[in-house]
């Protein structure tokens, strides 16, 4: 099936961010009100200002799942790309909600495109980035390596149970919009989560202290639940 093209728009902005792994974009909110006004006038400017815009958050969703930064570019891409096709019945459309669900269905018919062509996706170091330290080049170091052993940990999760994790921890998601996602049960979705959480917490037990001083206390509380 043909797409029709969009032009490839360069990311601008300033007010937001991301990195993914040795990469970062910078990106900036506009209201949803004035992008369906936009929609309305000139197309084109609605599309080039939606790209500008959202590029950066469709990869960084789709990055966390395919652990790959030139694939995610390559699906954001694509994603714009069915947004442009699609523009005709975008009228009662939240955007940038709208847009996180498309990059993480994208990602995940991707992962379940490789899984049945028997493809393993390459696994890439930082996608877990801890908080900056004035300390020393030592202390800098320890903590970009155990930034790696939590990110490997994830990594070493088994496919489903890695996407669950990341999908409710990373992107937010509730059990039951995870659910209604991978078309599983919440219970299915529960079992998942305390099984990550486990091996989680026995691949970091050494970590762990380490992870609470650098106040990841997020992912430091989690895993002590179980």
């Amino acid at each position: 099936m043909q797409t029709q093209s969009i032009p490839a728009y360069q990311t601008a902005g300033t007010s937001d961010s991301i990195r993914n792994g040795n990469k970062s974009y910078f990106c900036v909110m506009p209201d949803n009100t004035r992008l369906h006004e936009l929609l309305q006038e000139d197309e084109q400017a609605f599309m080039e200002t939606l790209f500008k815009s959202f590029f950066p958050l469709v990869c960084k969703t789709i990055y966390r799942l395919v652990l790959d930064t030139a694939t995610a570019e390559d699906l954001a891409q694509e994603v714009f790309i069915r947004i442009w096709n699609r523009r005709s019945s975008l009228q009662e459309v939240y955007f940038k909600a709208y847009l996180h669900r498309a990059a993480i269905n994208m990602a995940l018919d991707h992962l379940d495109k490789n899984k049945r062509q028997g493809r393993h996706l390459s696994i890439e170091e930082n996608v877990i980035q801890l908080p900056a330290s004035s300390g020393s080049a030592e202390s800098n170091h320890h903590f970009k390596q155990t930034s790696a052993h939590i990110q490997q940990a994830i990594d070493r999760l088994p496919q489903k149970c890695r996407e669950i994790f990341v999908l409710s921890r990373f992107e937010e998601m509730t059990y039951r919009e995870i659910a209604a996602t991978l078309n599983i049960s919440v219970k299915t979705v529960e079992n998942q989560m305390i099984t990550a959480l486990k091996k989680l917490r026995v691949s970091l037990q050494d970590y762990l202290p380490v992870i609470a001083l650098i106040a990841y206390s997020c992912l430091y509380t989690l895993l002590l639940q179980f």
